[in-house]
């Protein structure tokens, strides 16, 4: 007996594409791109012009990494671009004072560590809106290069200083290891460890990740810490690249850091996301910038394409969401008898583990 996509009911083939579309939409948007955007242009996709794209984009892209976690954690992280510009200034002047570029490293990775605390003080120990409370740490963070330097542009000649930044390795810069190296570590950690199930625990829902023994506070402040570390990281990359520093950085650094994210299709509400998916979202903006540059498009019409993405993307995950949630109801009715209101209820929290048999805690989803 043959196969045939026939056999299949309308419903059947629709429910199959959405789900399809669902998970691997971002994929597929990625393809449609890279197709496109090679059409347009013949040197996009050489080795050389997209090794320069991965290298150009590395600091957002370790950024980018630190906010899937807080996001899916339930949070939001505002600070990044003022947190990446404190980072910075504090290596170009440690560096250019005679420091030695290891411990100048050090410091920014220091100091971005210090600012995922603060965030995390404010957002968990005083329980203030992760958006605003965020929002009021980067106009902190922007004025504080001020107070210590007189000159927040420092340009750094020491010998050494840009290795990081510039050095390579087989024709492969140690910029572009460094974030190969982050998404898998991060990525393996999210989808493969507990700690990585109790976000996406805390994020789907609080209230029960704490009942089940999680602690949520401790969660979610990691999650700043590790936003935190990721902008210094970013930033000591950037700094050794370019061998200087300012406190106003590229403005547009933290739309691109939550666009990646968002593009990728991790949910803004918490719960659902994943590294991969953020690495395909930086894909497609990255992308999407260096073909728009290719084909001589003017800037004020690339924001215009990517005010249209992230409103599109912002939209998609609206739809995907209701798809799950319904998905999620016809799946408890099919397991219990619809006309027993009271035992569907029960159906559906039979299936919770419980604390008191050393379930670490709720079953989760995971978009590994």
């Amino acid at each position: 007996m043959v196969f045939k996509p026939s056999d299949l009911g309308s419903g059947a083939i629709s429910h199959l594409a959405n789900l399809i579309l669902r998970q691997y939409g971002v994929v597929v948007a990625l393809a449609v791109l890279l197709i496109a955007m090679s059409m347009g242009s013949p040197s996009f996709l050489t080795l050389k012009n997209l090794l320069n794209i991965l290298s150009q984009w590395t600091p957002v892209g370790i950024m980018a990494i630190g906010a899937t976690y807080v996001i899916i954690a339930g949070g939001f992280d505002l600070s990044a671009a003022a947190g990446f510009a404190l980072c910075a200034v504090v290596m170009a002047s440690l560096a250019s004072n005679g420091a030695p570029p290891a411990l100048s490293i050090l410091a920014a990775l220091a100091v971005g560590i210090l600012v995922g605390l603060m965030n995390a003080l404010v957002v968990v120990g005083l329980r203030v809106n992760p958006f605003m409370a965020t929002l009021g740490t980067a106009l902190i963070l922007s004025g504080v290069p001020n107070v210590f330097v007189d000159h927040t542009y420092i340009i750094v000649q020491q010998p050494g200083f840009d290795a990081l930044g510039t050095g390579s390795w087989l024709g492969i810069s140690y910029a572009v290891m460094c974030l190969v190296l982050f998404l898998v570590v991060s990525g393996i950690v999210l989808a493969k460890t507990p700690y990585g199930q109790w976000i996406y625990a805390v994020g789907g829902n609080a209230e029960v990740s704490r009942l089940f023994g999680i602690r949520v506070r401790s969660v979610v402040a990691s999650t700043y810490v590790l936003s935190g570390f990721c902008m210094g990281a970013a930033a000591a990359i950037s700094t050794s690249h370019l061998s200087y520093s300012a406190s106003e950085q590229d403005p547009a650094l933290i739309f691109n850091v939550i666009v990646s994210v968002v593009i990728g299709g991790t949910s803004l509400s918490g719960g659902f996301g994943s590294i991969w998916r953020t690495a395909a979202g930086l894909a497609i903006l990255a992308s999407l910038q260096n073909g728009l540059n290719l084909l001589e498009v003017d800037t004020i019409a690339q924001y215009v394409v990517k005010g249209l993405i992230i409103i599109g993307a912002l939209g998609f995950d609206v739809w995907t969401r209701r798809l799950r949630a319904s998905s999620k109801q016809r799946s408890l009715l099919d397991r219990s008898d619809p006309t027993d209101v009271g035992q569907l209820n029960l159906s559906a929290a039979e299936r919770l583990p419980l604390a008191s048999q050393g379930s670490s805690g709720p079953e989760v989803a995971i978009d590994a």
